[in-house]
C-alpha cells in the first residue's frame, strides 16, 4: 500500500483508521500530511470518521506518550519480527498483555462515547398473540412482555413468542438474547434453543445460538437446561456450551463480561485475535479479515465498542500489532507488520 495515496472508501471508516496509523508512524512526513488533507476534504463523511477514530486517542491525552506504553510497543514489534523468523514461535503472552492494557483503554475511551448501533424499546403484543422479534446486524432491541419480563436482543437475532398461558414460552431461532424474567412460580418461563429448553422462574440469563453451537450463561437466579437425553441445573456465574451433538460443558465464567454487549461493549481476556475479530464482525456489516495464522493466534485482552471497526483497527495499528489494508468497501484485512 502506498501511504501517500488518499483512500476514498464509501464510508471512510477503515480509511480513517489507516490514516490515523500512518500519521502516528510518520508525523514529520509533509507529503503524507498533504495527502491526508486532500482525503479529509474529499468527502464530509471522511471528516466525521476521522473525528470518531482520532477522538478516542485525544481523550486519553498523554497515554500514547507514556514511556511504558512506548517500551511495550517496541517489545511487541520486536517479538513479532522474531516470530516471523521462527514461524513456530508463539508470541509471549506477557508482552502482549502489557501492550493490550494500554490498547484496551483506547478502546474503552471510544466505547464511552456510546454505540452508533440502533437500539429500540418495544412492548410485546397481547399475550394471546404470538409474535416475532428481530434485529439487524449491529442492532439491539428491548422487548417488554406484559408480565414485566424483558428480553434484550443482540445483533442479527430472532426470538419468537411461542406460548403465553400457564407456561411462558419463547424460542431463540438465531443470534443472542438476554432474558430478565419476572418471578411467577405458577407460570414457568421456558426458552427453547437448538432443540434444548432453558427453564427459569425468576432470573437473568443469556442464550446464544450460532451455526453448530449454542450456549446459555446465568447472571443471577437458577435455570434448568434439558435435552431429550440429559438435564442439568446451572448456578450464577456459569456458562453451558454445546457444539453440535457433543456433550455439553459447564464452566465458571465472568457472565457480566459475556453480556457486556448490552451496554455496547465487548470484553476479551487473553483471547486469540482471530476469535476477537470474529466476535467484532457479528456487530458490523463491514468485516475484518485475517489470513495470517500467527497474527490470528496472537493473544489479546481489552474492551472495545460493538460495531466500532474503525476504532478497533486504529488501536491495533497505533500499538504496532497489525496494519490495515482495505480490500473492498465491506472488507478490511489485518496484516502483520514484519518487514516495515
Amino acid at each position: 500500500m502506498n501511504d501517500n495515496q488518499p483512500q476514498n472508501g464509501p464510508s471512510g471508516s477503515p480509511d480513517a483508521a489507516s490514516w490515523f496509523a500512518r500519521l502516528q508512524r510518520r508525523p514529520d512526513d509533509g507529503a503524507l500530511r498533504r495527502s491526508f488533507e486532500t482525503w479529509l476534504a474529499a468527502d464530509p463523511r471522511n471528516r466525521q470518521d476521522w473525528e470518531s477514530v482520532s477522538g478516542a486517542w485525544d481523550r486519553l491525552g498523554a497515554l500514547k506518550d507514556d514511556s511504558r506504553v512506548q517500551a511495550a510497543r517496541r517489545s511487541v514489534q520486536a517479538e513479532l519480527v522474531s516470530a516471523r523468523r521462527q514461524p513456530q514461535m508463539r508470541w509471549a503472552a506477557g508482552i502482549a498483555a502489557v501492550v493490550v492494557s494500554a490498547s484496551a483503554l483506547v478502546g474503552y475511551g471510544a466505547w464511552r462515547q456510546g454505540s452508533d448501533a440502533p437500539r429500540e424499546t418495544t412492548v410485546a403484543a397481547a399475550p394471546q398473540a404470538l409474535a416475532v422479534y428481530v434485529t439487524p446486524v449491529g442492532g439491539q432491541k428491548i422487548v417488554t412482555l406484559d408480565d414485566g419480563s424483558k428480553i434484550t436482543l443482540s445483533t442479527d437475532t430472532e426470538v419468537r413468542l411461542t406460548e403465553w398461558g400457564r407456561r411462558r414460552g419463547l424460542a431463540v431461532v438465531k443470534g443472542e438474547a438476554f432474558f430478565e424474567v419476572a418471578k411467577n412460580p405458577d407460570r414457568p418461563f421456558v426458552v427453547a434453543a437448538s432443540g434444548r429448553t432453558v427453564t427459569a422462574l425468576g432470573t437473568a440469563f443469556d442464550v446464544r445460538v450460532e451455526p453448530g453451537q449454542w450456549s446459555v450463561s446465568l447472571l443471577e437466579g437458577k435455570i434448568r437446561v434439558a435435552s431429550p437425553r440429559a438435564m442439568v441445573d446451572i448456578t450464577p456465574g456459569h456458562e453451558l456450551v454445546q457444539a453440535g451433538d457433543q456433550p455439553w460443558t459447564v464452566q465458571p465464567r465472568n457472565v457480566a463480561d459475556l453480556t457486556s454487549w448490552r451496554d455496547g461493549s465487548l470484553v476479551f481476556e487473553n483471547r486469540p485475535l482471530g476469535a476477537i475479530v470474529a466476535e467484532m464482525n457479528r456487530y458490523s456489516t463491514r468485516k475484518i479479515r485475517i489470513d495470517d495464522p500467527a497474527l490470528a493466534a496472537t493473544p489479546l485482552s481489552g474492551r472495545f465498542r460493538t460495531g466500532d471497526v474503525a476504532g478497533f483497527v486504529a488501536t491495533l495499528e497505533a500499538y504496532g500489532m497489525a496494519k490495515a489494508a482495505p480490500v473492498s468497501a465491506s472488507i478490511i484485512e489485518l496484516r502483520p507488520l514484519a518487514g516495515e
